[in-house]
């Protein structure tokens, strides 16, 4: 992991996300395939713990994790994220980009592309260790997943449950088939492979708008570093990617043993709510649990009032599990987000 001198955060500062959106540190590590992986960490002195973030498909780490200071706006802020909870809370925060996305490197050159998806979840696990290795492994460690970056954080999980001490998922892709079967995707799915095999890069599934909170989707489209959702096509080669990957990752459910915390909202357009509550049955952890979330679309990080309340569960839950002196939690709980 090498980290860059902040005089070197030029190129990547962005409408000044980095400088205001108060990031403790920045750099980039070499992936398996020779790709620069850029990382991002908001760290406090003397931490609790650690959060290690995995974003959604199309955005980046500052994007999710930064807000605007009116909405909508770019996402440069610091104050009134989740960053700045789990920073108050005493947690140090760290993040990367995913290949394909922000300010990673990208396969054959195109945004928003990788070859497999087992890519991403090697990269994540990778950066995760390497985190460890910086803060001390004593550190309680937490991941945060939400949407395709949860998908990454179970698969993680699942093959090394020592990762980490417990995981919150937030709308987690464990599920596609709502969105497989809408439209132009329906008529597309049975060629999904062939497509993806000649011509990989080719823009092809579609994907919703989030119509239900305007000023979201206009946040999306305005940061320069997304591949917006509702307005730009997936590549086929990423959506054969999502949707086979997900059908794997649904027969490996039952051994997901780390601790964890899921919330997802009844009527995601997007990644199907189902999956968490399949999740939630077939895990063999002896500590998780469901939390439904009502009156949202999908970005649970910023869609208000609901998010403050999500934050502050997972904060919560976080902090529960970060004392090592008492006997670890064995709690099953499903529910709806308060």
């Amino acid at each position: 992991m090498e980290f860059m001198p902040k005089r070197a955060w030029k190129e990547w500062d962005y409408n000044g996300a980095m400088k205001k959106g108060k990031v403790s540190r920045a750099g980039t590590f070499e992936n398996e395939q020779g790709l620069s992986i850029a990382f991002y960490s908001w760290e406090v002195p003397n931490p609790t713990g650690v959060v290690i973030f995995s974003h959604g498909h199309g955005v980046h780490a500052t994007f999710e994790l930064l807000t605007s200071v009116k909405s909508p706006g770019i996402r440069t802020s610091y104050n009134g994220t989740w960053v700045k909870s789990f920073n108050d809370a005493g947690f140090s925060v760290f993040a990367l980009d995913h290949q394909g996305c922000g300010r990673s490197d990208y396969a054959r050159g195109k945004r928003s592309f990788f070859e497999r998806i087992d890519h991403l979840v090697n990269d994540f696990s990778r950066f995760v260790r390497l985190v460890r290795d910086e803060v001390g492994p004593e550190l309680p460690t937490f991941l945060l997943g939400m949407s395709m970056g949860g998908y990454v954080v179970v698969n993680a999980a699942i093959n090394d449950e020592t990762i980490a001490d417990g995981v919150a998922l937030l709308a987690p892709m464990l599920s596609l088939n709502k969105l497989a079967s809408k439209g132009i995707n329906r008529v597309l799915l049975p060629l999904l492979t062939v497509i993806s095999r000649f011509l990989p890069t080719l823009p092809m599934a579609e994907t919703a708008r989030n119509t239900k909170f305007p000023h979201s989707q206009r946040e999306v489209e305005m940061d320069s570093l997304t591949w917006p959702s509702g307005v730009k096509r997936t590549r086929a080669r990423v959506a054969a990617e999502y949707y086979l990957g997900t059908q794997r990752i649904q027969k490996r459910l039952h051994e997901m043993n780390v601790p964890f915390i899921v919330f997802h909202g009844r009527d995601d357009p997007m990644t199907d709510p189902e999956s968490s509550e399949m999740l939630y049955q077939r895990a063999a952890s002896s500590d998780k649990s469901l939390q439904w979330v009502d009156n949202v679309f999908h970005d649970l990080m910023h869609e208000k009032p609901t998010s403050a309340r999500v934050c502050a569960a997972i904060t919560d839950w976080f902090l529960t599990r970060s004392d090592r002196t008492k006997p670890k939690a064995k709690s099953s709980a499903r529910g709806d987000a308060k």
